[in-house]
């Protein structure tokens, strides 16, 4: 091959280097961003991508977009293979069939105790030909809860409703977090946290006579920057109204042992609920000191039912606990509950408003 021959191949060479560098840059990263505004949460195909092509992750999201998705590959994988990366135990279930690993609490020893568990059937596992009248009421039962009788309401703490100016204002960042069955995404009000907020706010107006703002503007349509998009929902209504005595963003949570998560109150199974809060913003001790009232009043009226506070030392722009000393984030129940379980919450967490509320008069 001559020099000017092989001059020519090179350059060649560099230029199909050169245009390929350019696809990678610039059309990769359109095609995955595509991909998240057509699959919204998609995170095995996004991380995936992200994980072999790390420019894509660098110019397609940011580190606020990828801490608001808790998805794991690692998680996925090892669910294939049955196992929970949180509960251990569920290894021991995989390989030892007969052996019951339901953990007995025993928190001084933080001990787990076995059973044997026989081949039985139960009543509820043998078909009888018919089809339950009510899915979500049908998936409440068979949890062998102790039944704690408490009281839900008091009437003493009634006032006249104020319609001009809530008290309350419940908004939604993860606006399609659903429950059980199909627990996920679904944009139906009536069937996600929505039909919570709904709940908890007619319990407000019409037992407490609290007066509630409450907003179901869809913030996840695409998941990343949801708190963005909420953070302008709430500007849009202290601005209206000034500030509220409480703000909530109400979700749900992502837990897969659901008798961990629910609670029997006065003969209905009812789904837990925690707070998350931030510590970053400037006025984050303000913000801990309603979560922890709400937290002690829940204690003393319906214990077990709170299961505390979940801590983050800035999270996703302070989860908007920036724009007032008053606001929590509520998480109530998780994917494994139905959604009437986490509306059976909504009773007992307006008796808990109510009080805080009362208490600040």
């Amino acid at each position: 091959m001559d020099n000017i021959s092989l001059k020519g191949y090179k350059l060649k060479k560099y230029i199909s280097v050169l245009i390929f560098i350019v696809l990678i840059s610039i059309v990769i990263p359109s095609i995955v961003k595509a991909a998240e505004e057509s699959n919204r949460r998609n995170m095995f195909y996004i991380q995936l991508i992200n994980y072999t092509m790390p420019l894509v992750k660098t110019t397609s999201f940011d580190e606020d977009d990828m801490a608001e998705n808790q998805f794991s590959i690692k998680a996925v994988v090892l669910s294939y293979l049955g196992i929970d990366i949180h509960s251990p135990m569920s290894i021991l279930q995989k390989e030892i069939s007969y052996l019951n690993t339901e953990e007995k609490a025993t928190p001084s020893k933080g001990l787990v105790d076995f059973a044997l568990n026989p081949f039985k059937l139960n009543e509820n596992q043998i078909s009888t030909g018919t089809t339950p009248a009510n899915n979500e009421k049908s998936n409440e039962g068979n949890l062998n809860l102790p039944d704690n009788q408490v009281t839900m309401y008091d009437p003493k703490l009634k006032q006249n409703l104020n319609v001009a100016k809530p008290d309350v204002f419940i908004y939604h960042t993860h606006t399609s977090e659903s429950y059980s069955p199909g627990a996920s995404d679904n944009e139906d009000q009536t069937k996600n946290v929505c039909a919570v907020g709904d709940a908890l706010a007619d319990e407000l107006e019409k037992n407490y006579g609290i007066s509630v703002a409450h907003d179901k503007t869809v913030h996840d349509v695409v998941y990343n920057n949801s708190y963005a998009r909420s953070a302008e929902t709430v500007d849009k209504y202290m601005k209206k109204y000034g500030d509220f005595k409480v703000v909530i963003d109400l979700h749900r949570d992502s837990i897969e042992n659901k008798k961990t998560e629910t609670i029997k109150l006065n003969g209905v199974n009812t789904a837990k609920f925690m707070f998350v809060m931030s510590k970053g913003n400037p006025h984050s001790s303000k913000n801990w000191a309603v979560a922890n009232k709400m937290v002690d009043i829940s204690n003393k009226l319906f214990p077990g039912l709170c299961k505390g506070i979940y801590p983050y030392n800035n999270g996703i722009r302070y989860f908007n606990q920036g724009k007032s000393n008053n606001a929590v984030l509520i998480e109530v129940g998780s994917d494994v509950n139905t959604t009437e379980e986490a509306k059976n919450t909504s009773k007992y967490i307006a008796r808990i408003i109510a009080e805080y509320i009362n208490s600040k008069n």
